[in-house]
């Protein structure tokens, strides 16, 4: 029997596989989340900037990103695209806003429905976000429970996906086929469907529709 690990304590070694990008101009801000975020057992890249972070994102996927939102038109499209990069990976990237102390409600709204995870005002508290990063990631942990033995505590989610399984989720979302997959990656039809069976079985999708909505929803 498998079920959502709700009533389980959320220890940091479950966060040791979880990375974290993190940019902001401010030194002292960077500096703070760092710290809390490896103390609660996180791996943080620490970026100079957005651009540079959306860069990162194609070599390595994070789970956690955490970036300004600006006041600046300019600086607030620079996050606005950054944010669209995340979703088009359709690979459940969450992101973190920082927002300054005057920012302006629509532009709060216009972050969220670019697919922010969520907006924080200062002065921003690490334990905080900490705190509301794990809350997220909880919902990717699962206990299966055995007659026989002890309950086994796994981590599924986007975040568990190998590379080629992540390349063949894309391929997926753009309805592509298997056959189809197969050729483009140089794959045999029979490997295509085992990575599509692992995905399914990670993303805990019943079906290709449901694994589609998933992504699509990430």
């Amino acid at each position: 029997m498998d079920r959502l690990a709700d009533s389980i304590p959320y220890r940091p070694y479950l966060n040791r596989d979880r990375l974290i990008y993190l940019t902001h101009p401010e030194a002292r801000i960077s500096k703070g989340l760092c710290d809390e975020f490896i103390a609660q057992g996180f791996q943080v890249s620490m970026v100079p900037d957005v651009l540079a972070l959306t860069r990162l994102m194609a070599l390595r996927r994070p789970d956690l990103v955490l970036m300004p939102l600006c006041g600046e038109e300019r600086d607030m499209a620079e996050a606005l695209e950054a944010l669209n990069a995340i979703r088009g990976q359709h690979l459940g990237i969450h992101t973190f806003l920082l927002a300054p102390p005057d920012v302006r409600a629509e532009m709060v709204v216009a972050a969220m429905k670019h697919g922010a995870s969520s907006v924080f005002s200062p002065p921003y508290a690490p334990v905080e976000l900490a705190v509301a990063a794990q809350e997220i990631f909880r919902g990717d942990i699962h206990v299966e429970q055995s007659k026989d033995g002890p309950s086994t505590v796994t981590v599924k989610g986007f975040g568990t996906l190998t590379y080629r399984e992540r390349q063949i989720l894309q391929y997926v979302v753009d309805g592509r086929t298997n056959k189809e997959i197969a050729v483009d990656l140089g794959l045999s039809y029979r490997t295509v469907e085992v990575h599509r069976r692992h995905i399914m079985e990670k993303i805990g999708a019943r079906n290709t529709a449901e694994l589609v909505r998933l992504a699509i929803e990430s």
